[in-house]
């Protein structure tokens, strides 16, 4: 009586063993920053007074984005400009000298907790979250120093933006 052929696992669990570490080191780990937009929606309210309005004003600091640089306003008198070295491009930008603005943005400001941040169209993303990182935190030597925690992104800002 013939016995019925046995099943050799061998080869198939050394092709495993070699294969799992192969894949394992062939993927990529990355870990990527994550910016909570505030996307809640907006209830109407009465409307606010003439003099809210300018007290809310005064107290509002916006960074616009534009292809020559950066506009800071609420860091001073009048609009701080940063141009980016030439040419203007993701690594031009001068992402340490908004730090420095914003961290006197925030001495001035010290309650307030968002910046609005206005790109012109056309601004590549990695731009944005450079601005975003930047009106976040401050490096101070080993420690970070927070600035504004709830940045607001405003789209379609146009050319008669702050």
């Amino acid at each position: 009586m013939a016995t019925a052929a046995e099943l050799d696992l061998i080869p198939v669990l050394s092709l495993v063993v070699h294969l799992i570490p192969m894949l394992l080191l062939a993927v990529r780990f990355t870990a990527l920053a994550q910016h909570d937009v505030d996307r809640s929606p907006v209830e109407a309210t009465e409307a606010p007074s003439r003099e809210k309005l300018e007290e809310q004003e005064s107290e509002r600091v916006v960074v616009r984005i534009t292809a020559t640089g950066f506009a800071v306003t609420g860091a001073g008198d009048g609009v701080t400009t940063l141009p980016c070295a030439s040419p203007c491009d993701p690594g031009g930008y001068d992402y340490r000298a908004l730090a420095d603005t914003m961290a006197v943005a925030k001495g001035l400001h010290p309650t307030t907790a968002q910046v609005v941040i206005a790109p012109d169209p056309g601004v590549p993303y990695s731009i944005i979250v450079g601005v975003f990182d930047a009106s976040r935190s401050r490096r101070q030597g080993d420690r970070e120093v927070p600035l504004f925690p709830e940045p607001v992104l405003v789209t379609g800002a146009g050319e008669g933006a702050p």
